[in-house]
């Protein structure tokens, strides 16, 4: 009876993806479906993405509620014809394995389940915390305090609440009252995001380089522009820049998958766009091949899609370099985060007038500033440095229009 029942597990969306939250729920227990009907949706670290029957059948079991974060892999809802008894269903979801998603090398961490004391039993978390988990001074504290054990994060062993934790616990609780304090739980999104780029600071031998251009005839270049009609920022002009500069210097037009260096013939740019949402990374496909006019509209069209949240799984997967701009912040420059498997990320400062030397003489120009993060264990600085110098000069000397 078993080849009657549809097993739903978390879907893996792109390379990086391992786990994701469930938002919302489309259909209801008992409803009848054809395969491809919606089920669920849930979001990953940039979009929300819709989790479809993968046969026709009864949905017999949600396994999941809003808001809880599953890995990939894992049981989600379970489709069964109704000839398959509810002691089959339950046969079936206690003995279903999920597939393992990992990287770390021993294959990961086992899979969750209830807290355990020492003597492999589950321990009760309600209320007040168990007595093996509370050390008696700890306690006793507690009780002097009025403090609920149940609301302090022990950091002893195996979760155990240590004198310093409530001590810890009973600190913030007197500065919270002296300095009232708004809690904002962090978006399913956000914790990717802070997650991802944790990994990448400290996974990635980051090197910067940093270069100041004369932007005087970039800026030429958009006013020539502006009059014929073609509507492009300095964002825009960059981009294209950079597009080209990365098909003369693929080593930086790159990927890094495991061992491997996966090199790749166009330039699919991601664009670093501030949301309400986070930093979100809308890809502009195969930069190098459009004209600045067709960049400048579909660059507006995606930071567009990205503030209201509309980007579709396929407009933010991949990337081979990212470009991120906040001179409209006023920042003179700032250093980036690589976005892996990316291995370079170039930060764009605001443009401002500057005293700059030409043939010996101070004169008064726009000028901003470049600055590449660069992965060393892809990118010698040579090969850096070739690379800005060759976009430099294509920002100098624009040969594009």
């Amino acid at each position: 009876m078993s080849a009657a029942i549809f097993a739903v597990t978390m879907p893996k969306w792109g390379i990086e993806m391992t786990e994701g939250t469930v938002t919302a729920l489309s259909a209801r227990e008992g409803q009848s479906l054809a395969k491809g009907d919606a089920l669920l949706e849930v979001e990953t670290d940039k979009i929300v993405n819709i989790v479809e029957s993968p046969a026709a059948g009864t949905l017999r079991r949600i396994l999941v509620e809003p808001g809880e974060v599953k890995p990939v892999g894992a049981l989600i809802a379970v489709l069964a014809e109704p000839t398959v008894s509810d002691a089959e269903l339950a046969s079936f979801i206690e003995n279903f394995k999920g597939a393992s998603v990992s990287f770390e090398p021993d294959g990961g961490a086992p899979a969750a389940g209830p807290p355990r004391d020492t003597a492999g039993t589950p321990a009760d978390t309600s209320g007040a915390r168990a007595e093996q988990l509370v050390s008696p001074v700890a306690a006793q504290l507690a009780q002097t305090l009025g403090i609920d054990l149940g609301k302090v994060t022990g950091t002893g062993r195996n979760g155990r609440v240590m004198r310093e934790d409530v001590e810890a616990y009973a600190a913030s609780r007197a500065a919270t009252a002296g300095n009232p304090v708004t809690r904002v739980r962090m978006s399913p999104a956000r914790q990717v995001i802070a997650r991802r780029l944790s990994e990448s600071k400290q996974t990635i031998p980051h090197y910067r380089l940093v270069h100041d251009i004369d932007a005087s005839a970039l800026v030429s270049q958009r006013e020539t522009l502006k009059s014929a009609g073609v509507r492009a920022t300095v964002n825009d002009l960059i981009v294209a820049a950079t597009a080209a500069a990365l098909i003369k210097h693929p080593a930086l037009n790159a990927q890094l998958a495991g061992e491997e260096i996966l090199q790749y013939r166009h330039a699919d740019i991601a664009l670093a766009v501030a949301t309400p949402q986070g930093l979100l990374t809308p890809i502009l496909r195969s930069a190098d091949t459009l004209p600045l006019e067709e960049i400048a509209r579909r660059s507006a069209e995606l930071a567009a899609r990205a503030r209201a949240g509309a980007l579709t799984r396929e407009e933010v997967a991949g990337g081979t370099f990212t470009v991120s701009n906040l001179g409209m912040y006023g920042l003179d420059s700032f250093d980036a985060i690589i976005n892996p498997p990316q291995v370079a990320i170039l930060a764009v400062g605001a443009l401002r007038e500057r005293v700059l030397a030409r043939a010996g003489m101070p004169v008064v120009a726009p000028s901003l500033t470049l600055t590449l993060s660069a992965d060393h264990r892809v990118i010698d600085g040579a090969m850096a440095a070739q690379f800005v110098a060759t976009l430099a000069d294509t920002l100098e000397r624009p040969a594009r229009g």
